[in-house]
Formats: C-alpha cells, sequence, structure tokens
C-alpha cells in the first residue's frame, strides 16, 4: 500500500478579517465560497476550484468572519490507495460514480448503457437568501442537478432540497434519488456520540431509542409503506455524549425528512469517527424516468445544531415547523387548538342523529369546542369491512342528512368535525363494484387486503377528482369545520400507470387533495392508524396530528415524549377517554388522564353517558382549568424536566416511575408544569424539581391542583431564582399510585 502525506494547499476568496458575517446567506466577493449563518450556528459551503466538487467546508456554532474558513485548491492528498480522497472529502451530494465508496445519493443509468454520474458545479444563484447551486454531469450535459438551500435563522435551521432536470433530448433513469448528504467532524478528545432515533409500531409509536455510534458502522432508519408509518420516524439526532441527560450542554446535531411517503436516513460512521448522514426519498422499488424538460423535485431535508441537548434541538425544530407553516393552507398559525369531544368511544359505528345530538349537548355543556363525527356516517357503514369509499350519508342513520346536526352543533356554539378515509375503499362499497380498476393492483395478483379494504389509485385523474368532489361538496352542504384524514393500512399490490414512480405520484396526489380540503378554510388533522403521517411536509399543511391511538396514560407519557421532539404541542391532540387500555384491572383516576393530555391539544373521547353527575362535574372543571393556561402549554416552550423512563430503565427509589415538564412563554412571565409518579413503592418523597427558563429576579403566583380542579392544594408565590435553584416541592406525589399535579406561574 502507498502511503501519502496528507496536506491541504490553502486558497482564500475575498475574505478579510473585515468580512464580518451577518445572518443570512453571503457569497464571498468571487464566488464559489457561501456562508449560511443564522442566529448561533454557521454552514459553509464551496467548490474546489480544481476539480469542482461541491463540499460541505464547516456545520456549527456561528462564525464571525469570512476569513475563518478558506477553501482548499483541491482536494486532500490521499492517505492510501485504498482510501481514495473524493470517497473521503465532505461532499454536499455525493453520487455513485467513479471512486467514491461512501454513501450516495443519487443514481442514474443513461441511453448508452453507462450507471455512474460525474457531476460537477456549473452554476450558482443568490437571491434573497435563497441559494441555488447547480451541478451537471461531465459527459451527459442534459442531466443536471439544482441544490437548493435555504435557512430559518431564528430556529437555526437549514433546509436542503434539489430538483432533477433533463435539458436535453436525452432521457435518463433515476434508480435513487435521496435528497442531502450532511457531514459531521469527529468529537473533540474521548468524547463519544450516539444516535437518537424514534422507532415503535401500532399503538407505541416514537419510542425514543439510543445507538452508540461505533467506527466503521451504519445505521439505516426508514419506512417502505408508502407513509412514513409508526414503525420508524424520519428523524435523527446525533449527540455528544461527554453529558448525559436531557438538558446536557452537549453538541446535537438533527434532522428529518419533510417526505409524507417512503423514507429513508442512513447514518455512516467511519473509521475516523467522521459521520455522514443521507436521506430523502427512499430507493425500494425506486424508479423514475425523465425525458427532455421534465424534472423531479426531491423532498425537504431540513437539519440544525445545538449546543443545548436533545432539550435544545427540541425547541428549534418544534418553533421552526409553527414558524414555517404554509399560510395559503393555514391562516392563522397562531390560533390556538380547540377543546374537541369525539363521540367514537361512545358509539363506535352506531351513530344516528339523536345519539349525535345528545352527545354533542352533553359536550357543549363540559366546555368542548368542537364536536366530531367519528367513523359510521355514510353509507353501507356498519363494520368495518363494508362502505368505504361510498361517502354519501347513511339516511337510515341521519334522514335529513349532516347538515342538521352540523346546525345543532354551530347553535351549541361549537364547530363541527367529521371523519374521513378518502384514500380507501372496501370490496364491499358500490364504489368497488362499479370501479374495480381503481385500486392499486395487478390484474394476475391476488388483491391483498389490510383491515377489509384496498387501497385507491389517486395518481388517476378521475380517481383524485372522485375522492375530492365527494369530500369538498359535503364540506360545503353540511358546513364542516373540521377533518380527521384517516388512513389505515399501507399500500401494498402498487401496479399503476405510473410504473415505480407511483411511490413519489401518490404522496403528491395526497398533498394535492389535502390542498384542496385546506383551501375550504377547514381545520385539517392527519391520522394514520395513530402516528402513522406526521412528517414535517404534511405538518407544515395542516393544523394538528393524532400521535398514536393508544391514549393509556402511562403509555401516552413515553409516546409524547417522543412525539415532542417533532412535533408542535398545539398540534399533538392528547384525548382522555374512559379508563383505557387491554388493562381492566388499571384504573387510572380521572386527573392523571386529564393532566397527561393537558400537554398538547386537549380532546375528550370518553362515552359521556358512562359517567356520573360527580364525574362529568370534574371534567368540566378540569376542561376550565386547562382553558386558563391553553395557550402556555400549546405555544409555550416544552422542557422535559424529567424523562419518562422504560419499565427496565429504574433510575432509583425516589425517582422510578417520574416524569415532568414544563412549558414556558417565549417571555418567560407564565409557566406550567406537569408532574406525574406512576407508582411509589417504597414511597419516598420526590426531591424539588428545579424550573427553567424563569426570570431571576421576578415573582411568580403559584398556584397547584392535584386529584381535584375545584380547589388548589398549594397558592403561594416564590421567586424565579428560587424555583430554578431551590425547586419546587409536590409531596402530592410521595404515596399513591398515578398521582399528578399541575403547577401555574404567572409573573406578578
Amino acid at each position: 500500500m502507498l502511503l501519502y502525506s496528507f496536506v491541504f494547499t490553502i486558497l482564500i476568496y475575498g475574505c478579510t478579517a473585515l468580512s464580518v458575517l451577518k445572518t443570512g446567506i453571503t457569497a464571498s466577493k468571487e464566488g464559489k465560497l457561501w456562508f449560511l449563518t443564522t442566529t448561533h450556528t454557521s454552514y459553509v459551503v464551496g467548490v474546489v476550484p480544481d476539480t469542482l466538487e461541491l463540499l460541505n467546508l464547516y456545520w456549527g456554532p456561528r462564525l464571525t468572519s469570512m476569513a475563518d474558513i478558506t477553501l482548499p485548491v483541491k482536494l486532500p492528498v490521499e492517505r492510501g490507495s485504498q482510501e481514495p480522497a473524493i470517497t473521503a472529502a465532505h461532499e454536499e451530494f455525493p453520487v455513485f460514480g467513479g471512486l467514491r465508496y461512501g454513501p450516495d445519493v443519487l443514481r442514474t443509468r443513461f441511453e448508452n448503457g453507462t450507471r455512474e454520474l460525474d457531476l460537477i458545479y456549473t452554476d450558482a444563484h443568490l437571491k434573497k437568501n435563497a441559494l441555488t447551486i447547480v451541478l451537471t454531469d461531465k459527459a451527459h450535459k442534459g442531466f443536471q442537478v439544482s441544490l437548493s438551500y435555504t435557512i430559518d435563522v431564528e430556529n437555526d435551521i437549514i433546509l436542503r432540497s434539489a430538483v432533477i432536470k433533463a435539458t436535453t433530448k436525452e432521457s435518463y433513469h433515476i434508480s435513487k434519488a435521496l435528497t442531502a448528504a450532511w457531514h459531521i467532524l469527529p468529537p473533540a478528545g474521548n468524547a463519544n456520540r450516539e444516535l437518537v432515533t424514534l422507532a415503535g409500531a401500532w399503538a407505541a409509536e416514537t419510542q425514543v431509542q439510543r445507538h452508540t455510534l461505533h467506527p466503521g458502522t451504519s445505521h439505516v432508519l426508514e419506512s417502505t409503506r408508502g407513509i412514513p408509518s409508526a414503525r420508524a420516524y424520519p428523524y435523527f439526532a446525533v449527540k455528544d455524549t461527554s453529558s448525559d441527560g436531557e438538558h446536557s450542554d452537549n453538541d446535537v446535531y438533527f434532522g428529518s425528512v419533510a417526505w409524507s411517503g417512503n423514507w429513508k436516513i442512513q447514518v455512516h460512521t467511519d473509521t475516523e469517527g467522521k459521520v455522514t448522514i443521507i436521506g430523502g426519498m427512499h430507493d425500494r422499488d425506486f424508479g423514475y424516468d425523465l425525458k427532455k424538460g421534465e424534472k423531479l423535485e426531491l423532498p425537504t431535508f431540513v437539519a440544525g445544531y445545538t449546543p443545548a441537548g436533545l432539550s435544545g434541538a427540541r425547541k428549534l425544530l418544534t418553533n421552526h415547523i409553527r414558524d414555517n407553516k404554509d399560510t395559503d393552507l393555514v391562516s392563522d398559525p397562531d390560533a390556538l387548538s380547540p377543546v374537541l369531544y369525539n363521540g367514537w368511544e361512545a358509539y363506535e359505528m352506531s351513530v344516528n342523529i339523536t345519539n349525535q345530538m345528545e352527545m354533542a349537548k352533553k359536550s357543549a355543556d363540559m366546555g368542548a369546542d368542537l364536536f366530531v363525527l367519528d367513523d359510521g356516517w355514510f353509507q353501507g357503514r356498519h363494520a368495518d369491512n363494508a362502505g368505504l369509499g361510498d361517502w354519501f350519508v347513511d339516511t337510515t342513520k341521519f334522514p335529513n342528512g349532516l347538515k342538521p346536526l352540523a346546525d345543532y352543533v354551530h347553535g351549541l356554539g361549537m364547530k363541527f368535525g367529521l371523519w374521513f378515509e378518502p384514500e380507501m375503499v372496501n370490496p364491499d362499497s358500490d364504489l368497488y363494484r362499479k370501479h374495480p380498476d381503481w385500486v392499486y393492483h395487478y390484474d394476475e395478483r391476488t388483491r391483498h387486503l389490510e383491515r377489509n379494504q384496498l387501497v385507491l389509485d389517486i395518481t388517476r385523474t378521475d380517481v383524485r377528482k372522485y375522492v375530492a368532489d365527494l369530500v369538498l361538496s359535503t364540506i360545503r352542504e353540511v358546513g364542516v369545520d373540521f377533518i380527521k384524514w384517516d388512513m389505515n393500512r399501507p399500500l401494498s399490490d402498487t401496479g399503476s400507470a405510473l410504473g415505480q414512480e407511483v411511490w413519489v405520484g401518490h404522496v403528491n396526489a395526497f398533498y394535492e387533495l389535502v390542498e384542496m380540503v385546506k383551501k375550504e378554510g377547514v381545520r385539517f388533522e392527519t391520522c394514520s392508524s395513530g402516528g402513522g403521517r406526521a412528517d414535517m411536509s404534511i405538518l407544515k399543511k395542516v393544523d394538528s396530528s393524532w400521535p398514536s391511538d393508544n391514549t393509556r396514560p402511562d403509555a401516552r407519557l413515553m409516546i409524547q415524549y417522543g412525539s415532542s421532539l417533532v412535533i408542535p404541542p398545539d398540534m399533538m391532540s392528547c384525548w382522555v377517554t374512559d379508563s383505557p387500555g387491554n388493562d381492566n384491572r388499571t384504573v387510572y383516576p380521572i386527573s392523571y388522564r386529564f393532566h397527561v393530555s393537558f400537554m398538547g391539544a386537549l380532546g375528550i373521547g370518553s362515552n359521556l353517558n358512562k359517567l356520573s353527575d360527580a364525574e362529568l362535574k370534574e371534567y368540566k372543571g378540569w376542561i376550565k382549568i386547562y382553558k386558563s393556561f391553553q395557550h402556555v402549554v400549546q405555544k409555550g416552550n416544552l422542557n422535559w424536566l424529567v424523562v419518562p423512563p422504560h419499565a427496565n430503565k429504574m433510575t432509583s427509589a425516589t425517582e422510578t416511575y417520574t416524569a415532568v415538564t414544563q412549558s414556558t412563554t417565549k417571555n418567560m412571565e407564565e409557566s406550567v408544569v406537569l408532574a406525574f409518579r406512576q407508582y411509589s413503592p417504597f414511597w419516598f418523597p420526590l426531591p424539588p424539581i428545579k424550573l427553567r427558563d424563569l426570570i431571576s429576579d421576578a415573582e411568580y403566583s403559584v398556584n397547584i391542583w392535584s386529584s381535584d380542579p375545584t380547589k388548589t392544594v398549594f397558592e403561594g408565590k416564590m421567586t424565579g431564582g428560587a424555583l430554578m435553584n431551590i425547586g419546587l416541592n409536590l409531596p402530592y406525589l410521595t404515596i399513591q399510585a398515578y398521582s399528578s399535579a399541575v403547577v401555574h406561574l404567572k409573573q406578578i
């Protein structure tokens, strides 16, 4: 093996000590070197003059001067013949071709049979903090990739996307098209790194997983079900482990793929400890053909850096989503999510005009703002094996249609919501009997049912028009204010006129339908058997998401902890249901169920007919308290002061099965603490809980409720300094199982 010295030759382009960097995207004087500067971070890319590769040159804490980064004249000299320089280089868009043996984002076959790419820099455009860099294949000059960079300055987020174009008569077959690569240098000293991911299953979504990053290993995160899926979430965080804990001051690089279909994130650690992350649309059964004038738009891959641990990453990512809603679809992103009632648990599919009016009256008396009619309202829907696709009101249940119910709900001062599952059809439906060809299928293959349903081929214009016409006409004729859009099975048997492009086509067709519905001015909740479709792309288009079908409060604590790393609290629907779950021997106090659901957008799913007068009064009391600080928990910054432990991760006798959150307004004038103790087998008292993000010399009123919404267990005053340094005592959580407390702080 030949050994070479590792040498960088440096050339500085127009960079002087006086070139102070302001926030935004700045190009060097001569170009080919760009600084993406947010409030606290910098991301630098540049073109190697000798060979025209586009490299990442820096990502981390904010730089102050353009002179801080210099541009290499050429790639570093190889360490050895088995370690090509281009493989070690931090390419922004590493493709399959040449001496590249690391993770690649793009694979293409040309008409002449060539299967490798050789992209070089050819152009760049910078306009209003939007940078576009064009890469072109050396030999096939009609093959172009435009890389897009934008930034969220306040939230320290870099947004990257790409467009692949065919500009000449030559056609191309693309077999892999991920969006971007991110590069992280090895940690300083002897520090180690771990990968934090979100994995799970139906009714067990977003479980936080931690994986040590060992040199020479790769981790693949993915969904291949046509949706983001509950099995994994398109999110990563690479965290230094020099110190541990939710609020440890350690470096975290984090990101998420904004795509509501198949996705893939690969985290590769090389033998030197450098980390490369690639991500975008999954390449499983992927294929896309481009002819002259055609293009393929790749989804956004967002990422950021913070020195403030996972807590800092959560704050930046959730605030980014809230601050960057699609305002054409979400007209008032600052609006609070209403307290809703959904009667699924009360009647399931046995709904009718009488029982729904009765339930609506009880909901309004209780304090709900929104009444939602779930599954069972449409033609032929008496069980889950029939009716899907026939979105016409069942006149045996609602003789005069749904408008009388909607009018009644509106008259009670509430909004009216309706459940749909428009992408699905039951074989036992008029739609399927008339159009069996409208589902994804192969003529010679079995059509595979899940939950007794098949998937409509909404990439077809006629199918999409049918779905849109029925949903939109129902919204307009009935007066619907809220849509819960469900999807209860994955894609399969994806025979379609689009061929392998169907995986992209279905997602884009879904987006088109969502946009049509949202332009009617309704609130929209995304759902897929729980949290199976809650990626960043759909979160920016809609108003709320359903994290899980599991409403057990102890399970929800863990699900909501994981979900909170990405989903803003005002978008996370949290329901109080009848003592829920598959364990009938465990009784969860009403107070505990409410307090867990206070963490996001409160909803009620209990059968109100089974509640006693005293229980209805307690429900009403807790809803009233929630509304008094609804703006804090929904729009404030969420911190987990004590993370909910898994059953096999007991910490100590005093902290076992404890979880504590704190939500605080941005001006730090108001805060809400939610504290939970699932078990206390040794009845040791909890140590004081030290709060965060308060004004040290300000005085706060402190009101605490535990099991009764009509009376506080503590009322007093404390300074912010005392609350943060001495802490808050919660003796109410010492003995009884499933104890909880709510603390409301307001600056005096």
